[in-house]
């Protein structure tokens, strides 16, 4: 373990390896035991693979890897949205843990978006230890998100019931290509999250195929939603009602694609707190909550009615 930590930024060829790092370590963490590769997933590419590759394709800067000599021993990604700089997906060997690896990983994701000409920085706490060092370089928590499972045969009903609260429609595939929407996408990212990201709709929508939900209050569209195979979410809604029906809509979407291709099929879903209202909703379909991560940042970010993307990508 001896020797000086080198953080480097890496590039998309690089992001295999550093994808089944994560997916290894995911599936240690408390409450994640359910996302533990397997032979047969291993077929199809995981959210955290997806996420990364997208990453690196446009933040390739902020991919960064630490090592010890000619040993990789953990990396993390921050990216930029409009002022914001958002850092996710730390992960050290723990035997490294003691080395500065953490700390030098993310006092450098710090430095990048700081020559980005961010002036905001957030970053997805997982464990105690990350926690401890996003206090220690002055970051203070700004919401937890709890995370949840729930079988596809309640799920169903549930989220029948709450894409009903407004008018709502799926997009159209031909509506979709011709990026019918993208402006209104746009205007509630800076309304209600407060930064644009119109590269990571663009992925959502041609690279993993997601399908889209807009709900609308009169004839202006008020909240979206996405959902697909393992993925229920981003929600954002600009009042809480339309986002309560956008939420709806992505459990529909999510738990409609599984249930046609496995029996006894579950969805899992990242919910902030700040988002109250949605729990009483939720607990009628007897959900399991497995897990709590935090987000942490130096200056609060807009916690309204919002359901982030995935693991890595608020």
């Amino acid at each position: 373990m001896s020797g000086k930590v080198k953080v480097l930024p890496t590039s998309r060829i690089g992001v295999g390896p550093l994808a089944d790092m994560a997916e290894q370590f995911r599936s240690f963490l408390p409450g994640w035991e359910d996302t533990r590769p397997t032979s047969e997933k291993s077929r199809q590419p995981s959210d955290l693979r997806w996420d990364l590759e997208h990453l690196a394709q446009h933040d390739a800067d902020g991919l960064l890897v630490a090592s010890l000599g000619s040993e990789v021993v953990g990396f993390v990604a921050s990216f930029v949205r409009s002022r914001w700089l958002l850092i996710s997906q730390l992960w050290v060997l723990p035997e490294y843990l003691k080395a500065g690896a953490a700390e030098a990983l993310l006092r450098r994701a710090l430095l990048f978006g700081e020559r980005s000409g961010t002036t905001k920085a957030a970053f997805h706490a997982l464990t105690p230890w990350q926690i401890a060092l996003g206090l220690g370089f002055g970051l203070s928590p700004a919401f937890p998100l709890l995370r949840l499972v729930i079988p596809v045969d309640k799920a169903l009903p549930l989220a029948h019931q709450l894409a009903k609260l407004q008018p709502g429609a799926e997009v159209t595939a031909e509506a979709v290509g011709r990026r019918a929407y993208f402006a209104d996408l746009e205007r509630l990212d800076r309304l209600v999250r407060g930064f644009a990201r119109p590269m990571d709709h663009e992925y959502w929508l041609f690279s993993r195929n997601l399908r889209l939900a807009v709900v609308r209050e009169g004839e202006r569209i008020m909240a979206y939603a996405y959902g697909g195979p393992g993925q229920c979410g981003p929600v954002v809604g600009a009042t809480e009602e339309a986002s309560l029906s956008a939420f709806g809509w992505a459990l529909q979407l999510a738990a409609g694609s599984v249930a046609e291709k496995a029996e006894n099929a579950s969805v899992a879903c990242l919910v902030p707190t700040a988002f109250a209202r949605v729990f009483d909703h939720l607990l009628e379909a007897q959900p399991e909550f497995t897990a709590t991560s935090f987000w942490l940042a130096n200056e609060n970010p807009r916690a309204g009615y919002f359901v982030p993307a995935s693991f890595s990508l608020l």
